[in-house]
């Protein structure tokens, strides 16, 4: 075991022992069950692995599920739109926390900061969340979720593979110049792939890098009156590219092409750039990915928006404002235990890998040695740093959300306006048939709405 490493176990063991125990605060009220269901994802399956192995509290028991994120969506928008307190803690994303804190179906966190003490607030340290993905589930400056971990975008490429070729990457490229470097590096005679991204239909799924292309190109959906702008020569700026860039450059088969599939094209070597979230980058330098070592991470392509071009997202923890007094109370401490700077020390500790860490939630993490030395820690904390959740266009907007748009109507919306976009991938449509549909459905959402006056 090298010195390092020693050094840092026994930190981890340290700084855990020293810190306040939030956790053993005695409940007034006897025995509670704080019920919480997580995302089938790496993270979170930690998350409820160590949980129930390290955290104690007095008269709490912390009852963890995992549930597929479909599942969980659908049973967590049911629970909170009824008033149900089946869950006491609700496991979201900005999208949802946005709408929710509108509607009354998260708790305002405000006052459980207010009431920690001196000591508990040194120990928490709530300034090193990252201001941007606390912004995301925050409402008029309250928050009312505190971020797990989350994910950027930014552009990973094979450095072997650019050499090959003698192609230098920018620190911080267009999207034409992503253009011009996938052409170079396509070869599918020799089965390599020049570019690849999330062609799958969903506005979770191709929809997150296609909406912060669009913003890129000085795109956007509404202007400050709720007139929908589909219809622009930068939106066709956006659609354009997106085509272009996956046929002339990229898979074979776009629309089959999920995060999943796009990280094994990567991993095995065959491709020469990626653009996707900070958080899949793990996989690529795991010691059974062929690139390991081999991959480069630069910024989210932009064009006329020349900044806060890349996309957030982060998986956020937030009260259910229904369930009781006392079960808040537990789950708050839960939350502040499971988003500690200790906790981090503690995924370190069950997976000296790094994978179990969460990402993208607190600026420290990226300070630490074992952490700071992985190749793309530096490029993720530098997009994470620079991204303004509010602003996420050229011109002004009425709406927030960098890749997506923060009202309830857009999940239907993103819908249907990637599976134009696929349409028009695939020659099923024009562009101008692609652009009119969708301009329709958001005119439509201005509508149903009542955004439009």
């Amino acid at each position: 075991m090298k010195r390092s490493l020693v050094f840092s176990v026994l930190l981890v063991l340290c700084v855990v022992l020293a810190a306040p125990v939030f956790a053993g605060a005695k409940q007034q009220s006897g025995p509670v069950t704080v019920n919480v269901a997580l995302a089938n994802n790496y993270v979170s399956q930690q998350l409820a692995k160590i949980a129930q192995a390290e955290y104690k509290a007095e008269g709490v028991t912390i009852n963890l599920s995992v549930l597929p994120e479909n599942d969980l969506r659908q049973r967590l928008t049911t629970e909170a739109s009824t008033g149900g307190t089946t869950y006491d803690i609700f496991y979201i994303g900005p999208y949802e926390a946005q709408t929710w804190a509108k509607n009354g179906w998260l708790e305002n966190l405000d006052p459980f900061f207010d009431r920690l003490t001196a000591a508990e607030k040194t120990w928490y340290d709530r300034a090193d969340l990252i201001k941007g993905m606390l912004d995301s589930v925050s409402l008029s400056g309250k928050p009312y979720g505190i971020p797990f971990y989350g994910e950027a975008s930014f552009v990973m490429y094979n450095k072997e593979l650019f050499a090959a070729k003698g192609l230098t990457m920018p620190d911080e490229p267009t999207w034409d110049q992503i253009y011009e470097l996938a052409k170079k590096i396509h070869d599918p005679a020799n089965g390599i792939v020049g570019f690849t991204m999330r062609g799958t239909p969903g506005w979770g799924m191709s929809g997150a890098p296609f909406v912060t292309m669009v913003n890129a190109f000085g795109g956007r959906f509404f202007d400050m009156n709720w007139n929908a702008t589909v219809d622009t020569p930068e939106q066709r700026g956006a659609w354009s590219m997106y085509k272009k860039i996956l046929r002339e450059a990229g898979q074979t088969d776009i629309l089959s092409y999920t995060y999943n599939e796009c990280i094994g094209l990567m991993q095995s070597g065959k491709c020469g750039i990626y653009y996707d979230a900070t958080s899949l980058a793990p996989p690529l330098e795991d010691s059974t990915s062929a690139v390991k070592g081999k991959i480069g991470y630069v910024a989210a392509p932009h064009g006329k928006l020349q900044k806060n071009t890349a996309w957030l997202w982060n998986w956020t923890m937030g009260i259910n404002p229904k369930t009781t007094a006392a079960k808040k109370e537990a789950a708050f401490k839960f939350m502040l235990w499971a988003t500690s700077k200790d906790y981090v020390q503690l995924a370190y500790k069950y997976d000296p890998t790094g994978s179990a860490i969460p990402p993208a939630a607190r600026s420290s993490t990226y300070k630490l040695p074992f952490y700071a030395s992985v190749s793309y820690a530096s490029p993720t904390l530098k997009v994470l740093e620079n991204m303004d959740f509010t602003k996420p266009t050229l011109d002004p907007v009425p709406y927030v959300g960098l890749q997506y748009i923060a009202i309830p109507e857009f999940a239907d919306a993103g819908d249907i306006m990637t599976r134009n976009l696929a349409d028009y991938v695939v020659d099923n449509i024009t562009l101008d048939e692609a652009i009119r549909r969708t301009q329709a459905v958001f005119e439509q959402v201005a509508k149903d709405g009542n955004y439009k006056k």
